[in-house]
């Protein structure tokens, strides 16, 4: 992560905003403890609990949580990060229990908007990821999409292909709806929601970041299908 590209969230309404509208993408939890060896879990869930200012973290396992040392939590949604020191937080099982915190860092707002498509229109992308080895075979896979913007696109992969993609890797997008493009676009795995933020048929959501825009017909095309319009 470059923490460069952070920002403090000042006003308490935007971190308890940005936090609620991270619940939906995960994140992680990591400590170094008595020994120095980093631990790291796995976030699966996220409840905002306002009404009583506490943030309440379901992980994979909290076993070697260390009550005595802070701990530091780093939420996908626009890389949301801050730490919390022992009197912040406690452990309850596989679920971590704190305040809501006041000093938070987070990536800028997006400068453009997202647009959210209807499910039942299943408008669909190819793409080809790039061999992660020199032996590994790469078919091109058909996904759906959920949300696009000028510079990425949100997708939902089904659950045996769950794997396909991950976190950094990178693809190419061949063609959009059954159309295929002028040109090839180049992209990133942004991030890939967690177990437990899987969707219907066991489907499971990633974040896809494109070098180039999209062409102006394409985006026109898939806006124009849009029902709801995000601004983060």
């Amino acid at each position: 992560m470059d923490f460069s590209k952070l920002v403090h969230l000042e006003k308490p309404v935007h971190i308890v905003a940005a936090i609620e509208r991270g619940a939906s993408f995960g994140g992680d939890i990591w400590q170094t403890g008595l020994v120095h060896e980093r631990n790291v879990f796995q976030i699966v869930q996220i409840q905002l609990d306002a009404a009583h200012d506490k943030v309440i973290l379901r992980t994979n396992s909290l076993t070697t949580v260390e009550q005595d040392y802070p701990i530091f939590i780093r939420l996908r949604y626009r890389n949301i990060l801050f730490r919390l020191e022992p009197y912040q937080f406690k452990v309850c099982g596989d679920k971590l229990i704190c305040i809501i915190p006041k000093d938070v860092k987070a990536l800028a707002m997006r400068s453009s908007e997202r647009f959210v498509l209807p499910f039942e229109l299943d408008i669909s992308l190819s793409l080809k990821r790039f061999a992660r080895t020199i032996k590994e075979q790469t078919p091109e896979l058909e996904v759906r999409i959920i949300d696009v913007s000028e510079s990425g696109i949100g997708i939902l992969i089904s659950g045996p292909n769950k794997e396909f993609l991950k976190p950094y890797d990178h693809f190419w997008i061949k063609a959009i709806d059954h159309k295929m493009l002028n040109r090839d676009i180049f992209g990133t795995v942004l991030y890939v929601a967690p177990k437990g933020y899987y969707l219907r048929r066991q489907d499971v959501r990633v974040g896809l970041s494109l070098n180039t825009p999209l062409s102006w017909d394409t985006f026109s095309s898939l806006k124009k299908k849009c029902r709801i319009i995000l601004s983060a």
